[in-house]
């Protein structure tokens, strides 16, 4: 592929172009961008939620345009058996188990944390997969040792973690997306939309297609961790592998470091335990119910400017909590 370097904005046609990979297509309906309107919560304001659950492979939409162009690669290289390095990622551990068992590929986990009694393993197991424990620390030579003996039968075998597509998968997933989210942004009459979303992939991929094509887009990212050196080394990453050249304004990029805000995260737990023990719902207290709670509080305490555009994406897993906002709002 040659290195693209030409003035921007690229047009969507292009774009396609530099993010032409292989893949195998997982994902075969849209969700909309929804408005939410809720009087005590949302009058007056410009609040849109975009759910990426995929109920039909029980996982986000996140996970599995990532998977697309991770499958394609290993269909392209021709693999038949695959090493995935678990850590406590139970919910991509039972989708590519799933998926490995519809395209008749051998899939063998080691997972370093997660208790393997977990239901996500036990659906694993029944989908054929092989599942190891293993302390960190060891992880790399029992990679070794399983390769090793399929050597034996002459057998190759992708370690996906070691992959250079299983870093940037996410990111170009959601520069393809992009264009779809462009569109519906267009219909909604949308100018400067904020992206807020608790998946880096997502606020990379679809920070790099906004700077691909000149948009006004901005973005908010939940994090308890990530930082900006490491925002930096993931987009020039995804930016070698697309062969782009780009100067990119991480300014754009507004990271809210949730774990400064302690008194949130018990009133996450209380609003959680509450509502589940109304509803008689076991709710995960995953990243997108916390963004979304955090959202909610700027929004009661006013931080949120009455014509801010915000779009919330929902990387999946999201419990559909709007049905009785008294109870999460006492």
């Amino acid at each position: 592929m040659e290195r693209i370097i030409k003035k921007y904005p690229l047009s969507k046609k292009e774009i396609k172009k530099i993010i032409n990979f292989p893949k195998i297509k997982l994902i075969h309906t849209s969700t909309s961008i929804e408005i939410l309107e809720d009087k005590k919560i949302f009058s007056n304001r410009k609040i849109f939620f975009k759910d990426e659950n995929q109920v039909n492979y029980n996982t986000s939409g996140t996970e599995l345009r990532k998977l697309e162009y991770i499958l394609g690669d290993i269909n392209k290289k021709k693999y038949r058996d695959i090493i995935y390095l678990s850590n406590n990622n139970v919910n991509m551990s039972a989708t590519l188990s799933s998926l490995c068992s519809k395209h008749n590929l051998k899939i063998e986990i080691i997972e370093t944390s997660c208790d393997l009694n977990d239901s996500n393993y036990i659906i694993s197991k029944l989908y054929g997969a092989k599942i190891h424990k293993s302390p960190e620390e060891y992880t790399k030579k029992l990679i070794n040792k399983i390769i090793r003996d399929k050597q034996k039968d002459l057998t190759k075998t992708y370690v996906l973690n070691e992959q250079s597509i299983f870093n940037i998968a996410g990111i170009l997933s959601y520069i393809n997306y992009g264009i779809e989210i462009e569109e519906q942004i267009e219909k909604l009459g949308l100018k400067t939309p904020n992206f807020w979303s608790a998946e880096d992939d997502t606020i990379l991929g679809l920070y790099l297609y906004a700077q691909l094509r000149k948009l006004k887009w901005n973005f908010t990212y939940i994090s308890s961790s990530i930082k900006y050196k490491d925002i930096k080394i993931k987009i020039l990453s995804a930016l070698k592998h697309l062969k782009t050249d780009l100067d990119f304004d991480l300014s754009k990029i507004n990271i809210i470091k949730e774990n400064n805000a302690k008194r949130l995260k018990e009133k996450y737990k209380k609003i959680l335990i509450l509502f589940a023990n109304t509803k008689g719902l076991l709710l995960d207290m995953n990243s997108s119910v916390k963004s979304m709670f955090y959202l909610m509080e700027k929004i009661k305490n006013n931080q949120i400017e009455k014509n801010e555009e915000i779009v919330f994406i929902n990387s999946g897993n999201f419990i559909e909590i709007f049905s009785d906002k008294d109870i999460l709002l006492k």
